[in-house]
């Protein structure tokens, strides 16, 4: 019975995981396809405009309740990316493997 118990943790363990590299992957992927399809407009704007607009769009994709992609984990990443206290915003890292 503990070998299923401890199947079933790595298990859970993984898919938490999985699950955090999918919101990475989507936060990041929401970046990339803003900087491509707005670059020469983001470009006209200064540090704070920029992640403004970004932010705000973030929120009106990835918002839990009023959302058109609701997924709060994914917009945490990017409202933490696109805070006023980083210099810049960033395409995300993924972590170092453990």
């Amino acid at each position: 019975m503990s070998a299923h118990t401890n199947m079933n943790t790595a298990l859970l363990a993984l898919t938490a995981k999985l699950q955090s590299l999918n919101d990475l992957v989507t936060a990041n992927q929401f970046m990339v396809e803003a900087l491509a399809d707005q670059g020469d407009a983001l470009k006209q704007m200064d540090g704070a405009e920029t992640k403004d607009m970004l932010r705000r769009q973030a929120r009106e994709k990835f918002h839990p309740d009023t959302g058109t992609l609701p997924n709060a984990a994914a917009l945490a990443i990017l409202e933490g990316v696109l805070s006023h206290q980083r210099d810049s915003a960033e395409i995300i890292p993924f972590p170092p493997r453990a």
